[in-house]
This record gives structure tokens, sequence and C-alpha cells, in this order.
């Protein structure tokens, strides 16, 4: 199973948020009631795990792939057997799934690893339908 994280700049204001957030209620820990402060500890202890592991954003798999998650999509599951088409328009990546409709995902959300995630879709899915390379016959 691949899978590819959601790229930095989408996690570093959630991860701005939280320290703003943790700050605060720092504050109020001291004014109101000492037992806020931890909550401002699990604030921080999250902002941490945010920056050291960003959410999975798509998984891979030899039967489909998981789009979405924590931070961008509704997860949604698509499996390779199902798909007829897949394109890529407007740094998007879409599943075209026929009568059950098509499913969108933004390349932006896996950031630098966007060129090899389109790479291992089209890998996938032609290894799910029995293609692969022509390779032409030596002479």
């Amino acid at each position: 199973m691949t899978k590819y994280r959601l790229d930095r700049r989408f996690t570093l204001p959630a991860i701005g948020v939280h320290l703003i957030a943790a700050g605060i209620v720092a504050a109020l820990a001291f004014l109101v009631w000492a037992w806020l402060g931890v909550l401002a500890v699990l604030l921080l202890l999250n902002a941490v795990r945010v920056f050291a592991f960003p959410p999975v954003v798509a998984r891979l798999d030899p039967l489909g792939v998981r789009l979405g998650g924590l931070m961008t999509m509704k997860p949604v599951r698509v499996v390779w057997t199902q798909v007829e088409d897949v394109s890529v328009d407007h740094a998007r990546l879409r599943f075209d799934q026929g009568a059950e409709g098509a499913v969108t995902f933004p390349l932006a959300y896996a950031g630098k690893r966007a060129e090899e995630l389109v790479r291992e879709v089209y890998d996938r899915l032609n290894t799910a339908n029995g293609y692969s390379r022509y390779e032409a016959p030596s002479s």
C-alpha cells in the first residue's frame, strides 16, 4: 500500500491555528482555571503531530484507491475494476466510474508527489485490467 500525505502548504495553517489556540488557552489557564493547561498541552501535541505526520490524502493498494481524509475531502473508495477512465485536467485527477459518477481529486493535496501519484494510478489501473506495456519483438 502506498500512502500520499497532505502537502505542507495545507498543514501549516492548521498548525498555526493550534498554536494560537494553545497560547490563548494557556493564558486562560493562568487567569481562570489551572486545568485548562492540560488542554493547552494537548493542542501543542496535536500541532506537533500534524507537523511530523501530515494526514494521508491518498492510499493506493492492488484493489483500489482511497482518496480524501482529514483536512481535505470526504473519504471516497474507488475500485480499479470499476474505473472506466482516468484523466488529468487543471491539476485535478478525475476517476470516471460510468453510471456511478466521477470522483475528482485535487493534485495540489499531494504536493511534490503529484506526478508520482498520477503515474502510480495509471500503472495500478493497467495492472488491474491486465494491460502491460508493448515491447517490440527483438530480431
